[in-house]
Protein backbone atom coordinates (compact mmCIF):
# COMPACT_ATOMS: atom_id res chain seq x y z
CA UNK A 1 0.00 0.00 0.00
CA UNK A 2 2.74 2.47 0.94
CA UNK A 3 4.81 1.32 -2.03
CA UNK A 4 1.82 1.98 -4.29
CA UNK A 5 1.65 5.57 -3.11
CA UNK A 6 5.38 6.09 -3.46
CA UNK A 7 5.37 4.64 -6.98
CA UNK A 8 2.27 6.67 -7.95
CA UNK A 9 0.29 3.52 -8.75
CA UNK A 10 -2.65 5.27 -7.09
CA UNK A 11 -3.20 8.50 -5.24
CA UNK A 12 -3.86 9.00 -1.56
CA UNK A 13 -7.31 10.32 -2.43
CA UNK A 14 -8.07 7.12 -4.33
CA UNK A 15 -6.80 5.07 -1.42
CA UNK A 16 -8.87 6.99 1.11
CA UNK A 17 -11.99 6.81 -1.07
CA UNK A 18 -11.55 3.04 -1.40
CA UNK A 19 -11.39 2.70 2.38
CA UNK A 20 -14.40 4.96 2.86
CA UNK A 21 -16.38 2.85 0.41
CA UNK A 22 -15.31 -0.28 2.26
CA UNK A 23 -16.33 1.17 5.62
CA UNK A 24 -19.75 2.18 4.30
CA UNK A 25 -20.36 -1.36 3.10
CA UNK A 26 -19.08 -2.93 6.32
CA UNK A 27 -20.75 -0.70 8.88
CA UNK A 28 -24.28 -2.17 8.67
CA UNK A 29 -22.78 -5.63 9.24
CA UNK A 30 -20.09 -5.18 11.91
CA UNK A 31 -20.97 -1.78 13.46
CA UNK A 32 -17.33 -0.90 14.11
CA UNK A 33 -17.41 2.89 13.53
CA UNK A 34 -18.76 5.44 16.00
CA UNK A 35 -17.86 8.70 14.24
CA UNK A 36 -16.57 9.36 10.75
CA UNK A 37 -14.67 12.29 9.27
CA UNK A 38 -14.81 11.30 5.61
CA UNK A 39 -14.98 14.77 4.07
CA UNK A 40 -12.04 15.98 6.13
CA UNK A 41 -10.15 12.79 5.21
CA UNK A 42 -10.66 13.44 1.49
CA UNK A 43 -9.32 16.97 1.84
CA UNK A 44 -6.30 15.75 3.78
CA UNK A 45 -5.66 13.05 1.17
CA UNK A 46 -5.68 15.62 -1.63
CA UNK A 47 -3.21 17.76 0.33
CA UNK A 48 -1.00 14.68 0.80
CA UNK A 49 -1.09 14.04 -2.95
CA UNK A 50 -0.03 17.60 -3.67
CA UNK A 51 2.86 17.31 -1.23
CA UNK A 52 3.98 14.01 -2.76
CA UNK A 53 3.85 15.45 -6.28
CA UNK A 54 6.43 18.06 -5.31
CA UNK A 55 9.02 15.31 -5.28
CA UNK A 56 10.46 16.02 -1.83
CA UNK A 57 12.69 13.24 -0.51
CA UNK A 58 11.93 13.63 3.21
CA UNK A 59 8.19 13.07 3.28
CA UNK A 60 6.32 12.20 6.49
CA UNK A 61 6.41 8.47 7.27
CA UNK A 62 2.67 7.81 6.93
CA UNK A 63 1.85 10.47 4.35
CA UNK A 64 -1.62 9.91 2.94
CA UNK A 65 -2.17 6.57 4.69
CA UNK A 66 -5.56 5.68 6.26
CA UNK A 67 -5.82 5.10 10.00
CA UNK A 68 -8.63 4.67 12.51
CA UNK A 69 -8.68 5.51 16.21
CA UNK A 70 -10.40 3.94 19.21
CA UNK A 71 -13.23 6.08 20.54
CA UNK A 72 -11.50 6.68 23.88
CA UNK A 73 -8.91 8.96 22.22
CA UNK A 74 -9.69 12.64 21.74
CA UNK A 75 -9.90 13.89 18.15
CA UNK A 76 -10.51 17.60 17.89
CA UNK A 77 -14.05 18.38 16.77
CA UNK A 78 -15.41 14.85 17.26
CA UNK A 79 -17.42 13.40 20.16
CA UNK A 80 -15.35 11.92 22.97
CA UNK A 81 -17.65 9.78 25.08
CA UNK A 82 -16.07 6.52 26.23
CA UNK A 83 -19.45 4.97 25.43
CA UNK A 84 -20.94 6.78 28.44
CA UNK A 85 -24.47 8.18 28.10
CA UNK A 86 -23.62 11.15 30.30
CA UNK A 87 -20.93 12.29 27.82
CA UNK A 88 -22.93 11.70 24.64
CA UNK A 89 -22.67 15.39 23.63
CA UNK A 90 -19.07 16.06 24.70
CA UNK A 91 -16.78 17.27 21.89
CA UNK A 92 -12.99 17.08 22.10
CA UNK A 93 -11.23 20.43 21.85
CA UNK A 94 -7.81 19.02 20.92
CA UNK A 95 -6.20 15.80 19.74
CA UNK A 96 -4.86 13.15 22.05
CA UNK A 97 -1.07 12.99 21.89
CA UNK A 98 -1.16 9.64 20.02
CA UNK A 99 -3.49 11.15 17.42
CA UNK A 100 -1.27 14.21 17.15
CA UNK A 101 1.74 12.00 16.46
CA UNK A 102 0.14 10.02 13.63
CA UNK A 103 -1.17 13.22 12.04
CA UNK A 104 2.28 14.74 12.35
CA UNK A 105 3.53 11.68 10.45
CA UNK A 106 1.05 12.42 7.64
CA UNK A 107 -1.63 9.80 8.36
CA UNK A 108 -5.24 10.51 7.41
CA UNK A 109 -7.68 9.73 10.23
CA UNK A 110 -10.82 8.14 8.79
CA UNK A 111 -12.95 7.54 11.85
CA UNK A 112 -13.28 6.60 15.48
CA UNK A 113 -14.13 3.02 16.38
CA UNK A 114 -16.29 1.32 18.95
CA UNK A 115 -15.29 0.17 22.42
CA UNK A 116 -16.93 -1.11 25.58
CA UNK A 117 -18.14 1.37 28.19
CA UNK A 118 -15.05 3.03 29.67
CA UNK A 119 -13.02 0.22 28.00
CA UNK A 120 -13.95 -2.01 30.93
CA UNK A 121 -15.14 -5.18 29.16
CA UNK A 122 -13.45 -7.80 26.98
CA UNK A 123 -16.22 -7.40 24.39
CA UNK A 124 -17.33 -4.31 22.46
CA UNK A 125 -20.74 -2.91 23.34
CA UNK A 126 -22.14 0.23 24.99
CA UNK A 127 -25.40 2.14 25.31
CA UNK A 128 -24.48 4.85 22.80
CA UNK A 129 -23.20 2.90 19.80
CA UNK A 130 -24.36 -0.67 20.35
CA UNK A 131 -22.51 -3.89 19.71
CA UNK A 132 -19.66 -4.58 17.30
CA UNK A 133 -19.61 -7.96 15.56
CA UNK A 134 -16.87 -10.22 14.28
CA UNK A 135 -16.02 -9.65 10.60
CA UNK A 136 -16.40 -13.35 9.74
CA UNK A 137 -19.54 -14.11 11.74
CA UNK A 138 -21.94 -11.45 13.09
CA UNK A 139 -23.11 -13.82 15.84
CA UNK A 140 -19.62 -13.72 17.37
CA UNK A 141 -17.64 -11.07 19.22
CA UNK A 142 -14.42 -9.48 17.94
CA UNK A 143 -13.37 -9.09 21.57
CA UNK A 144 -12.74 -5.88 23.40
CA UNK A 145 -12.25 -3.29 24.31
CA UNK A 146 -10.48 -2.37 21.04
CA UNK A 147 -12.92 -4.57 19.15
CA UNK A 148 -14.01 -1.85 16.74
CA UNK A 149 -10.41 -1.32 15.68
CA UNK A 150 -9.66 -5.01 15.16
CA UNK A 151 -12.90 -5.73 13.30
CA UNK A 152 -12.39 -2.78 10.96
CA UNK A 153 -8.73 -3.54 10.20
CA UNK A 154 -9.40 -7.25 9.69
CA UNK A 155 -12.15 -6.29 7.23
CA UNK A 156 -9.82 -3.99 5.26
CA UNK A 157 -11.72 -0.88 6.32
CA UNK A 158 -8.55 0.63 7.76
CA UNK A 159 -4.83 -0.02 7.38
CA UNK A 160 -3.76 0.88 10.93
CA UNK A 161 -5.41 1.58 14.25
CA UNK A 162 -4.66 3.04 17.65
CA UNK A 163 -6.00 1.06 20.59
CA UNK A 164 -5.40 0.66 24.30
CA UNK A 165 -4.68 -2.36 26.48
CA UNK A 166 -5.55 -2.49 30.18
CA UNK A 167 -6.32 -6.20 30.31
CA UNK A 168 -5.67 -7.54 26.83
CA UNK A 169 -7.79 -4.97 24.99
CA UNK A 170 -5.43 -4.84 21.99
CA UNK A 171 -4.16 -8.42 22.03
CA UNK A 172 -7.51 -10.21 22.50
CA UNK A 173 -9.29 -8.52 19.55
CA UNK A 174 -6.17 -9.04 17.42
CA UNK A 175 -6.21 -12.75 18.30
CA UNK A 176 -9.94 -13.18 17.66
CA UNK A 177 -9.93 -11.22 14.39
CA UNK A 178 -6.68 -12.56 12.96
CA UNK A 179 -4.51 -9.45 12.95
CA UNK A 180 -1.51 -8.17 14.97
CA UNK A 181 -1.25 -5.73 17.83
CA UNK A 182 1.13 -4.74 20.60
CA UNK A 183 0.78 -3.22 24.04
CA UNK A 184 4.18 -1.67 24.70
CA UNK A 185 5.78 -1.13 28.09
CA UNK A 186 3.36 1.13 29.92
CA UNK A 187 5.39 4.36 29.67
CA UNK A 188 6.50 4.15 26.02
CA UNK A 189 3.54 5.79 24.22
CA UNK A 190 1.93 8.88 25.81
CA UNK A 191 -1.64 8.37 27.02
CA UNK A 192 -2.56 12.08 27.18
CA UNK A 193 -6.04 12.52 25.78
CA UNK A 194 -7.32 9.07 26.72
CA UNK A 195 -10.72 8.69 28.35
CA UNK A 196 -10.96 7.25 30.90
CA UNK A 197 -7.63 7.61 32.68
CA UNK A 198 -7.67 6.15 36.20
CA UNK A 199 -4.64 6.80 38.45
CA UNK A 200 -5.30 3.64 40.45
CA UNK A 201 -4.71 1.52 37.33
CA UNK A 202 -1.04 2.33 37.79
CA UNK A 203 1.18 0.86 35.06
CA UNK A 204 -1.36 -1.58 33.66
CA UNK A 205 -2.69 0.41 30.68
CA UNK A 206 -0.81 1.10 27.45
CA UNK A 207 -1.64 2.78 24.17
CA UNK A 208 -0.61 0.71 21.18
CA UNK A 209 -0.97 0.02 17.45
CA UNK A 210 -2.93 -2.62 15.54
CA UNK A 211 -2.45 -3.65 11.90
CA UNK A 212 -2.61 -6.71 9.67
CA UNK A 213 1.14 -7.41 9.71
CA UNK A 214 3.97 -7.25 12.22
CA UNK A 215 5.88 -4.86 9.97
CA UNK A 216 2.98 -2.41 9.91
CA UNK A 217 2.54 -2.65 13.68
CA UNK A 218 6.25 -1.93 14.11
CA UNK A 219 6.07 1.08 11.78
CA UNK A 220 3.16 2.61 13.68
CA UNK A 221 4.83 1.79 16.99
CA UNK A 222 7.88 3.80 15.89
CA UNK A 223 5.66 6.75 14.95
CA UNK A 224 3.72 6.63 18.22
CA UNK A 225 6.70 6.04 20.51
CA UNK A 226 9.33 8.16 18.72
CA UNK A 227 11.62 5.13 19.12
CA UNK A 228 13.33 2.88 16.61
CA UNK A 229 12.53 -0.82 16.91
CA UNK A 230 15.43 -3.11 16.01
CA UNK A 231 14.63 -6.72 15.17
CA UNK A 232 17.92 -8.58 15.58
CA UNK A 233 17.52 -12.16 16.79
CA UNK A 234 21.12 -12.55 17.94
CA UNK A 235 21.13 -13.20 21.67
CA UNK A 236 17.34 -13.44 21.99
CA UNK A 237 16.16 -16.22 24.30
CA UNK A 238 12.74 -17.87 23.89
CA UNK A 239 10.60 -19.65 26.46
CA UNK A 240 7.32 -21.46 25.76
CA UNK A 241 4.38 -21.72 28.14
CA UNK A 242 1.79 -23.97 26.48
CA UNK A 243 -1.33 -24.20 28.65
CA UNK A 244 -2.26 -24.11 32.32
CA UNK A 245 -4.82 -26.39 33.94
CA UNK A 246 -7.06 -23.62 35.24
CA UNK A 247 -7.36 -22.06 31.75
CA UNK A 248 -7.10 -24.96 29.27
CA UNK A 249 -6.49 -23.97 25.66
CA UNK A 250 -8.56 -25.50 22.87
CA UNK A 251 -6.75 -28.67 21.76
CA UNK A 252 -6.89 -27.89 18.05
CA UNK A 253 -5.46 -24.42 18.57
CA UNK A 254 -2.83 -25.62 21.05
CA UNK A 255 -1.57 -28.25 18.59
CA UNK A 256 -1.10 -25.57 15.93
CA UNK A 257 0.73 -23.30 18.37
CA UNK A 258 3.01 -26.19 19.28
CA UNK A 259 3.92 -26.64 15.62
CA UNK A 260 4.81 -22.95 15.36
CA UNK A 261 7.02 -23.19 18.45
CA UNK A 262 8.79 -26.20 16.96
CA UNK A 263 9.49 -24.14 13.84
CA UNK A 264 10.78 -21.28 16.01
CA UNK A 265 13.13 -23.71 17.75
CA UNK A 266 14.82 -24.38 14.41
CA UNK A 267 16.05 -20.77 14.43
CA UNK A 268 16.35 -20.03 18.17
CA UNK A 269 16.63 -22.42 21.10
CA UNK A 270 13.31 -22.68 22.96
CA UNK A 271 13.01 -23.71 26.60
CA UNK A 272 9.78 -24.67 28.42
CA UNK A 273 8.37 -22.29 31.04
CA UNK A 274 6.49 -23.29 34.17
CA UNK A 275 2.79 -22.43 34.26
CA UNK A 276 3.19 -21.45 37.91
CA UNK A 277 4.09 -18.03 36.55
CA UNK A 278 0.38 -17.43 35.87
CA UNK A 279 -0.87 -18.59 39.25
CA UNK A 280 -2.95 -15.87 40.90
CA UNK A 281 -2.23 -13.30 38.19
CA UNK A 282 -5.90 -12.72 37.32
CA UNK A 283 -6.76 -12.05 40.95
CA UNK A 284 -3.80 -9.67 41.24
CA UNK A 285 -4.77 -7.77 38.09
CA UNK A 286 -8.42 -7.66 39.12
CA UNK A 287 -7.52 -6.40 42.58
CA UNK A 288 -5.72 -3.40 41.09
CA UNK A 289 -8.59 -2.66 38.69
CA UNK A 290 -11.13 -2.70 41.51
CA UNK A 291 -8.92 -1.27 44.25
CA UNK A 292 -11.10 1.84 44.53
CA UNK A 293 -14.29 -0.20 44.87
CA UNK A 294 -15.56 1.12 41.54
CA UNK A 295 -15.89 4.70 42.79
CA UNK A 296 -14.06 6.28 39.85
CA UNK A 297 -16.35 4.46 37.42
CA UNK A 298 -19.45 5.55 39.33
CA UNK A 299 -18.29 9.16 39.16
CA UNK A 300 -17.86 8.88 35.40
CA UNK A 301 -21.20 7.28 34.56
CA UNK A 302 -23.66 8.59 37.13
CA UNK A 303 -26.34 11.02 36.04
CA UNK A 304 -27.67 13.03 38.95
CA UNK A 305 -26.42 13.65 42.44
CA UNK A 306 -26.63 10.07 43.66
CA UNK A 307 -26.15 6.56 42.29
CA UNK A 308 -27.68 3.37 43.71
CA UNK A 309 -26.17 0.24 42.21
CA UNK A 310 -28.94 -1.98 43.49
CA UNK A 311 -31.62 0.32 42.06
CA UNK A 312 -29.89 0.54 38.67
CA UNK A 313 -29.44 -3.23 38.52
CA UNK A 314 -33.17 -3.61 39.08
CA UNK A 315 -33.95 -1.06 36.38
CA UNK A 316 -31.57 -2.84 33.99
CA UNK A 317 -33.72 -5.95 34.28
CA UNK A 318 -36.51 -3.95 32.66
CA UNK A 319 -34.45 -2.59 29.78
CA UNK A 320 -33.00 0.60 31.27
CA UNK A 321 -30.31 1.68 28.80
CA UNK A 322 -28.48 4.61 30.39
CA UNK A 323 -26.07 2.25 32.16
CA UNK A 324 -24.88 -0.81 30.28
CA UNK A 325 -25.44 -4.12 32.06
CA UNK A 326 -21.73 -4.99 31.93
CA UNK A 327 -20.59 -1.81 33.65
CA UNK A 328 -23.18 -2.50 36.36
CA UNK A 329 -21.85 -6.06 36.63
CA UNK A 330 -18.34 -4.69 37.13
CA UNK A 331 -19.55 -2.40 39.90
CA UNK A 332 -21.43 -5.28 41.52
CA UNK A 333 -18.22 -7.32 41.53
CA UNK A 334 -16.26 -4.43 42.98
CA UNK A 335 -18.75 -4.03 45.80
CA UNK A 336 -19.76 -7.57 46.64
CA UNK A 337 -17.61 -10.24 44.99
CA UNK A 338 -14.17 -9.56 43.60
CA UNK A 339 -12.71 -6.58 45.41
CA UNK A 340 -9.54 -7.33 47.35
CA UNK A 341 -8.94 -6.07 50.87
CA UNK A 342 -5.28 -5.48 50.03
CA UNK A 343 -4.02 -1.91 49.69
CA UNK A 344 -2.37 -0.62 46.54
CA UNK A 345 0.95 -0.67 48.40
CA UNK A 346 0.48 -4.36 49.17
CA UNK A 347 -0.54 -5.05 45.58
CA UNK A 348 2.58 -3.29 44.29
CA UNK A 349 4.72 -5.51 46.52
CA UNK A 350 3.07 -8.54 44.90
CA UNK A 351 3.68 -7.06 41.47
CA UNK A 352 7.34 -6.55 42.33
CA UNK A 353 7.59 -10.23 43.25
CA UNK A 354 5.83 -11.21 40.00
CA UNK A 355 8.28 -9.08 38.01
CA UNK A 356 11.22 -10.73 39.74
CA UNK A 357 9.78 -14.16 38.99
CA UNK A 358 9.11 -13.28 35.34
CA UNK A 359 12.56 -11.73 34.87
CA UNK A 360 14.17 -14.85 36.32
CA UNK A 361 12.31 -16.98 33.78
CA UNK A 362 13.15 -15.01 30.63
CA UNK A 363 16.57 -13.65 31.61
CA UNK A 364 18.43 -11.04 29.59
CA UNK A 365 16.93 -10.38 26.13
CA UNK A 366 14.33 -13.08 26.71
CA UNK A 367 10.71 -13.45 25.60
CA UNK A 368 7.90 -15.71 26.67
CA UNK A 369 5.73 -17.34 24.01
CA UNK A 370 2.28 -18.46 25.09
CA UNK A 371 -1.36 -18.49 23.93
CA UNK A 372 -3.32 -15.27 23.84
CA UNK A 373 -6.66 -16.75 24.89
CA UNK A 374 -8.09 -20.28 25.25
CA UNK A 375 -10.61 -20.00 22.40
CA UNK A 376 -11.24 -18.56 18.98
CA UNK A 377 -14.02 -15.96 18.73
CA UNK A 378 -17.02 -17.09 20.82
CA UNK A 379 -20.64 -16.03 20.56
CA UNK A 380 -21.55 -12.57 21.81
CA UNK A 381 -21.65 -12.37 25.59
CA UNK A 382 -19.66 -15.49 26.42
CA UNK A 383 -16.45 -13.69 27.42
CA UNK A 384 -18.19 -10.98 29.44
CA UNK A 385 -20.50 -13.44 31.17
CA UNK A 386 -17.54 -15.63 32.12
CA UNK A 387 -15.60 -12.71 33.59
CA UNK A 388 -18.57 -11.17 35.40
CA UNK A 389 -19.59 -14.48 36.94
CA UNK A 390 -16.19 -14.36 38.70
CA UNK A 391 -14.63 -17.01 36.44
CA UNK A 392 -12.10 -14.77 34.75
CA UNK A 393 -9.30 -17.04 35.97
CA UNK A 394 -10.57 -19.62 33.45
CA UNK A 395 -9.83 -17.44 30.42
CA UNK A 396 -7.74 -14.35 31.26
CA UNK A 397 -4.38 -15.39 32.74
CA UNK A 398 -2.53 -15.38 29.39
CA UNK A 399 -3.78 -11.87 28.68
CA UNK A 400 -3.38 -10.06 31.97
CA UNK A 401 0.13 -11.21 32.88
CA UNK A 402 1.65 -8.44 30.75
CA UNK A 403 -0.72 -5.85 32.24
CA UNK A 404 0.12 -6.82 35.80
CA UNK A 405 3.81 -6.58 34.90
CA UNK A 406 3.47 -3.41 32.82
CA UNK A 407 5.63 -5.08 30.15
CA UNK A 408 5.31 -5.33 26.34
CA UNK A 409 3.27 -8.10 24.75
CA UNK A 410 2.19 -8.70 21.17
CA UNK A 411 -0.35 -10.85 19.36
CA UNK A 412 0.86 -12.29 16.06
CA UNK A 413 -1.56 -13.97 13.69
CA UNK A 414 -0.84 -17.70 13.87
CA UNK A 415 -3.39 -19.42 11.65
CA UNK A 416 -6.94 -20.64 11.13
CA UNK A 417 -8.54 -23.17 13.47
CA UNK A 418 -10.62 -26.12 12.25
CA UNK A 419 -13.76 -24.05 12.83
CA UNK A 420 -12.57 -21.54 10.22
CA UNK A 421 -11.77 -18.77 12.70
CA UNK A 422 -8.36 -17.12 13.13
CA UNK A 423 -6.16 -17.21 16.20
CA UNK A 424 -2.85 -15.76 17.34
CA UNK A 425 0.19 -16.47 19.45
CA UNK A 426 1.55 -14.10 22.09
CA UNK A 427 5.08 -12.78 22.56
CA UNK A 428 5.76 -11.21 25.98
CA UNK A 429 9.00 -9.34 26.68
CA UNK A 430 10.78 -7.83 29.61
CA UNK A 431 10.51 -4.18 30.58
CA UNK A 432 11.28 -2.06 27.50
CA UNK A 433 11.94 -5.29 25.61
CA UNK A 434 10.02 -4.23 22.50
CA UNK A 435 13.00 -5.00 20.25
CA UNK A 436 13.04 -8.64 21.31
CA UNK A 437 9.25 -8.88 20.99
CA UNK A 438 9.29 -7.53 17.44
CA UNK A 439 12.23 -9.73 16.45
CA UNK A 440 10.47 -12.93 17.51
CA UNK A 441 7.12 -11.70 16.16
CA UNK A 442 8.64 -11.18 12.71
CA UNK A 443 10.14 -14.67 12.81
CA UNK A 444 6.74 -16.17 13.70
CA UNK A 445 5.04 -14.23 10.92
CA UNK A 446 7.57 -15.59 8.42
CA UNK A 447 6.91 -19.10 9.68
CA UNK A 448 3.13 -18.69 9.42
CA UNK A 449 3.05 -16.97 6.05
Amino acid sequence: MMDGLKEHAFSSEELILAHIDRIQKLQPIINAVTHERFEEARREARAADQLRMRGDENLPTLLGMPISVKEMYAIQGLPWTGGVHRHRDRIATKDAEAVHRVREAGAVVLCKTNTSTLTMTHETDNVLFGRTSHPLDPTRTPGGSSGGEAALIASYGSAWGIGSDLGGSIRLPAHLCGICGIRPTHDVIPTDGEYPSYPHHLHMNSAGPLARTVQDVRLLYEVLSHRKADTYLDGVKVHWLASVAEAPVDNDMLASLGEIVREVSQAIPVEPADGALLHGVVQLWQSVILSDGGQATIEEIREGESFSLEYELMRALFGRRIYHKWILALLFGAKYVARSKRSLDDLMKEISLLRAQFNAVIGDRGVLLMPVFPWTAPKHGKIANTVYSNRGHRILPYLVLANALGYPAMTVRAGIASNGLPFGIQVVGGEHGENEVFAVAELIEQICS
